[in-house]
């Protein structure tokens, strides 16, 4: 075995261990950095679109300047050029960010039932023309050829993502443990269909056929993962950010979003997977809830949770993930970053399941000072053994 191999395989253990809240040799140092990478590697998005080789060297940079045990991310998450070319999309290009372009209400509020009893049909029938310009053109061959080159650049982004992901493991041993992404189906409403204003308004005065939508969408999304990601891979996890909760009373969130939120984690649960759910926000009013999710499938990143009672409170549940603010990496002094991922390793790691993180994803080249980040993560690393 070489020694990149060896370290590859050292941090697939670390991650399974603390995946599993086992006591590994130390506090794995996780990596949520989005497109800060390119940021730090000195480009504008626009640049790494247009080339492969920076946007590679983008992620290989802060993988390797960095300590780290895994990343979620090999490459920025979007197909903006596929985006570009077939018109519209939740995303746009600015000089360096990806930025919302505005509402996404793709849907009309009396359309439930036919999302419910077809979700695909009704996104590609229904959904994806409203959505995207070239599908409401006439058919023609200028048509065709601009929706065959959109596609053209999808499979060109799946590629890219997957050939970055193996030079990161096969030149330096980086784990990227995203096996898998979704979304829990009342976030794609609120998301991509309906907007904030429309799921909340349906949520109040439609309750039963969003449940009802929710609960077939959330077929139709375990398909979707199962397609691509038939088994667990050891070190991987399906990432899910959870968007709509943080706004939704206990209650109304038992009725309406709870039903499709377990049985995704059901089914991830009996395949052996590892859900890595970003709870966005703060989750609190919610814990009773959290504590009822499969044993030892979630691992739970926490934003705005106070995470030592987060892990008081789900820790024999789930893994914990979080807890460095990203405030205080920006504005803060070397050494009072490190006493803050100091108290964090003292409070947090004893009897397992942390994994050290930022409590945010990196976004923006404001987020955090490269030194602080440097200097938090090489003190996890010494200093988080068991």
């Amino acid at each position: 075995m070489t020694d990149v191999n060896k370290l590859y395989e050292e941090r697939v253990q670390r991650m399974e261990d603390a995946y599993n809240r086992r006591v590994p040799d130390r506090v794995p140092v996780y990596s949520m950095v989005d497109n800060y990478a390119i940021h730090y590697a000195g480009y504008s998005l626009r640049e790494i679109l247009d080339d492969d080789e920076k946007h590679y060297k983008a992620y290989e940079k802060i993988m390797v300047d960095f300590h780290w045990d895994a990343t979620m991310y090999s490459s920025i998450t979007k197909a903006m050029k596929f985006y570009e070319k077939i018109g519209g999309g939740t995303f746009e290009v600015t000089d360096s960010l990806q930025v919302h372009s505005g509402t996404q209400n793709n849907m009309k509020e009396d359309e439930y039932k036919e999302l419910a009893k077809n979700p695909e049909k009704f996104l590609l029938n229904t959904v994806y023309p409203r959505k995207y310009e070239v599908l409401r053109e006439p058919f023609n061959l200028d048509t065709y050829k601009r929706f065959e080159s959109g596609v053209d650049e999808l499979f060109n982004f799946l590629k890219l993502a997957g050939n970055n992901t193996k030079r990161l493991k096969e030149n330096h041993g980086v784990l990227v443990n995203r096996g898998a992404s979704t979304f829990m189906p009342m976030d794609m409403l609120l998301d991509y269909l309906r907007d904030f204003q429309g799921t909340m308004l349906d949520i109040r005065r439609r309750p039963e056929e969003v449940v009802e939508a929710c609960d077939s969408m959330a077929d139709y999304l375990l398909e979707r993962i199962f397609s691509s990601y038939p088994e667990h891979v050891p070190g991987m996890t399906v990432f899910i950010p959870l968007h709509t909760p943080q706004f939704l009373r206990p209650k109304v969130f038992e009725q309406v979003y709870w039903p499709s939120f377990i049985k995704i984690l059901n089914k991830l649960h009996e395949k052996g997977m590892k859900a890595l759910c970003y709870f966005e926000r703060n989750w609190e009013h919610l814990y009773d809830y959290l504590k009822e999710v499969p044993q030892d499938t979630v691992v739970g990143y926490f934003e705005d949770d106070d995470i030592r009672k987060a892990k008081r409170e789900l820790g024999g549940k789930m893994c914990i993930v979080g807890g460095m603010p990203v405030s205080k990496l920006m504005y803060g002094t070397e050494q009072e970053c490190i006493d803050v991922a100091k108290s964090l390793i003292d409070d947090l790691a004893p009897g397992g399941g942390y994994i050290f993180c930022t409590n945010v994803i990196l976004h923006n080249a404001g987020d955090t000072k490269p030194e602080n980040l440097r200097a938090v993560n090489e003190f996890v690393r010494d200093y988080g053994k068991y």
